[in-house]
Formats: structure tokens, C-alpha cells, sequence
């Protein structure tokens, strides 16, 4: 509750001091009254929608209100960002004129086009590669690997967050092309389908239905399917809510798979897939448990398992499971934004993730990150575009 409260205080005083920094200066410079209230406009309406949204709605009146809420902080990015810019930027051109003697406006400028550069990035973020799918390859060469799995593949996604979507069926069109194009023996989806309401999934089926594999959709649940981020009447209400959602799940055309195994069988060799609920870390709540989900499983036979979080690749496979040697995992969106190219690796989810994008390795064991389909808070990717991923297994000589 302090964090949530911190957070507020710091998000108020991130609207609030910018506009009241922009009137005093119009004020001093004798602009029309009307024009010198209009700069505490926008803080006024936001603030306003803010407390609204947050103890004037309930989320399950609406469940596509999510989507509505998140264009409010990209409009809240796009004023609030190059304001703040360009007061540190005109602090800084006084401090410079101080220190040098100087009279100059050139940092003044420098903090003006940064703030109109930011602008341009965040919308080009917004409107062009929040909903770029691109599909990555990634050959994992993997020691003791079962003949018959010898260029197995398995197309990986995760993080969807249909309710961000508004119904905005057609992004299933090149996310269905990418990965039926990839010829997987089998499909995953590594948790997040929803935000929180079962309702999300109405009219996703038939776009779902038209993925193809040669065994089968495999899926787990993520923190945000169990419908904890909203408020309910009663906990009654929220069970009958998840239990929907896994029914949904189910009706998309995936094996739903809950602190639970199945084999996979190619030729004369078998591999177990493991797939557990949320594992909580941090402030997220945990429902996973591996122990339960390996019981009756063979332990001289190779594991794939589908987690959610990659926090429990640490905390519970690598190096205490030698027998799983591929783990799935989705939930950081490698952050939305950041730079990934070559061995340079830069995002906001690398300060909170020790793996959150891409493929990491221990030994002969490892953990594969997919950086997911959709977005949550602002509908953004820079940098991360959302990504499609073909596994391929193949023999370690």
C-alpha cells in the first residue's frame, strides 16, 4: 500500500509541476489569462480521469476499459515527457550562462528538440511497431537430444492481452501467417492471454482455431489470467471468473497445462512437457508447483517446461533439475522499449529481470524469454518489436 501510494504522489507531482512551472512563466511574461490557465489544463483532466478510473469505475462493468485507460498515459507520455525535458534543459542553460559568463539560448533548444524528438519516437512506437510482428529463429543444440527429435520445432509466443486490443480482430491475420508458417511439431503460448476478465477471449476463437501444428497447443496461465489486478464483489465471483478462462483457453484450441505433464512422442522417443501456473515472484502471487507437475514423470527422461515468469528458472530448474533442459517463459515483454543488437542488450525489464529477452544458457540447461505479443500500460514497443519464436532442437556432436 506505501509503494502504491509513493507512486501516486510521484506520478501527481510529475503532472502537476510541470504546469504549474509553465503558468508562473506565462504569467510573468503577461499572456492572456485564458492561455496562462489552459497550461493547467491538461494535469486538471488527468488527475480528474485518474480517481475516476481508479474508485469511480468497477473494471468488470467494462473489461475492454483496460484498452480505453492506456491511451490516457500515452497522451499523458506525449505532454508530459517534452515538458519535463525542456525544463531541465532550460535549468541547465541558466547554469551554463552562470558558470561561463554567457548569454545564450542553446541548450534551451537542444531541450526543445529532444522533447520534440521524443514525441516523434513515442508515436512512431505507438502507431507503427506496437503491432509489428516479426518472427525469430533460434537453434538450441542440446546434449543427448532423442534421435527422433533431431530438428523438432516449436513455435512460441506469449503475453497477448486480448483485452488491450479492443477487439481489433485483424492483428490475429499476420500473427496466424507467422506462425503456421514455421511448420511447428508443436505450438506454445507461455502465459498472459488476457488481463483479467474471461470475457476478453469473445471473438478471438475462429482467428485462434486456424493456428497449425502436427501435435498440438500447449498453454499455461500467466499472473494477469488469474483475474487478480481488478476488484470483485466477491471471491465467489472471481473463481467463477478464472474457471472460465481456463474453459476459454481450452476452446481457443490449447492444452491447458496446470502444475501438470504430457508426453511428447516423435518416432520411437518420448520427451515430457511440464507446465506450471504462475510462479510468484516479487509482489506477484504464486500458484505454480513443479513437484506436482513432475509426479509420475520418468526421471532419466529429458523435460521441456512452459513457466510463465523466468524468475523460476533460477529459483527452481537450473542447476536443481538437470533433466529440463528447455524452458519457456514469457511475462517481461523485454520492457517495451530498449535496444537488443549483437551483444548489447539494453531495457528497463534488465534492471528487474536477470533473463528477460531471448535465450540464456547454463550448462546444457536452458531458458528461452519470448518478448510476447501485446503490451501492458502504454500500448508501446521501441525497439522490442513483438516477437513470434521458432525453436528448433537439435543434437549437440
Amino acid at each position: 500500500m506505501a509503494m502504491y501510494l509513493s507512486s501516486i504522489l510521484v506520478l501527481s507531482l510529475l503532472i502537476i509541476l510541470p504546469d504549474l512551472w509553465f503558468y508562473l512563466k506565462m504569467k510573468k511574461h503577461r499572456f492572456y489569462r485564458w492561455l496562462r490557465f489552459s497550461a493547467l489544463v491538461p494535469g486538471i483532466l488527468f488527475i480528474m480521469s485518474f480517481f475516476y478510473i481508479r474508485y469511480g469505475l468497477r473494471y468488470n462493468d467494462n473489461y475492454l476499459l483496460t484498452s480505453r485507460i492506456s491511451w490516457i498515459f500515452v497522451i499523458l507520455a506525449l505532454i508530459y515527457t517534452p515538458k519535463i525535458i525542456y525544463i531541465i534543459f532550460y535549468y541547465l542553460n541558466r547554469l551554463f550562462n552562470r558558470v561561463f559568463g554567457k548569454r545564450t539560448r542553446i541548450l534551451r533548444v537542444v531541450g526543445f528538440g529532444l522533447g520534440a524528438f521524443f514525441v516523434a519516437v513515442l508515436s512512431y512506437g505507438v502507431v507503427v511497431t506496437r503491432d509489428n510482428f516479426y518472427l525469430k529463429q533460434q537453434v538450441i543444440e542440446v546434449n543427448g537430444l532423442p534421435d527422433s527429435f533431431e530438428g523438432y520445432r516449436i513455435a512460441v509466443f506469449a503475453d497477448f492481452h486480448l483485452g488491450n486490443w479492443n477487439r481489433k480482430f485483424r492483428v490475429m491475420e499476420p500473427i496466424v501467417s507467422l506462425i503456421n508458417s514455421t511448420n511447428a511439431d508443436i505450438i506454445i503460448f507461455a502465459g498472459d492471454l488476457i488481463n483479467n476478465f474471461n470475457q476478453e477471449t469473445e471473438g478471438w476463437e475462429p482467428y485462434f482455431r486456424q493456428l497449425k501444428s502436427k501435435n498440438g497447443m500447449y498453454a499455461v496461465l500467466g499472473n494477469h489470467d488469474y483475474g487478480d489486478y481488478t476488484n470483485w464483489d466477491t471471491e465467489e465471483e472471481k473463481i467463477i471468473n478464472l474457471e472460465k478462462t481456463k474453459q476459454n483457453i481450452r476452446n481457443l484450441g490449447f492444452n491447458l497445462l496446470l502444475n501438470e505433464h504430457t508426453e511428447l512422442i516423435k518416432g520411437s522417443d518420448t520427451i515430457t512437457l511440464v507446465g506450471v501456473e504462475n510462479f510468484g515472484s516479487g509482489h506477484f502471487d504464486d500458484y505454480s508447483d513443479l513437484k506436482m507437475a513432475l509426479q509420475g514423470t520418468l526421471p532419466e527422461r529429458k523435460k521441456m517446461l512452459i513457466t510463465h515468469d523466468p524468475n523460476h528458472w533460477n529459483a527452481e530448474v537450473a542447476g536443481i533439475r538437470p533433466d529440463i533442459f528447455l524452458s519457456f517463459s514469457g511475462h517481461t515483454h523485454a520492457g517495451q522499449i530498449g535496444y537488443s543488437r549483437g551483444r548489447i542488450h539494453l531495457s528497463p525489464a534488465s534492471f528487474i529481470y536477470p533473463e528477460w529477452d531471448g535465450l540464456y544458457a547454463r550448462k546444457n540447461q536452458f531458458l528461452y524469454v519470448n518478448r510476447g505479443i501485446g503490451y501492458v500500460g502504454i500500448p508501446i514497443r521501441i525497439g522490442v518489436p513483438p516477437e513470434i519464436t521458432l525453436i528448433i532442437l537439435k543434437k549437440r556432436q
